[in-house]
């Protein structure tokens, strides 16, 4: 989406959308924002959270724990 500055800005996802994409309870969402393990943004009381870098964090296994054997 390009702002009306012309410059390209991604959407902010809330608690509900962002939880629906992990696949993952949004209270834990909230809880892991507010614990700094997510990638996330505080507006006022808000929690927002850009797709593109919970993509990655997801990807770089970003507080991933290794398989129990």
């Amino acid at each position: 989406m390009i702002s009306k500055l012309g410059v390209p800005f991604e959407p902010l996802l809330d608690t509900q959308e962002a939880a629906a994409m992990l696949q993952i309870h949004p209270k834990t969402l909230q809880k892991m924002a507010r614990a700094g393990t997510v990638p996330s943004h505080r507006i006022g009381d808000l929690w927002r959270f850009r797709a593109s870098e919970l993509d990655r964090w997801v990807r770089a296994g970003v507080n991933s724990k290794p398989p129990l054997v």
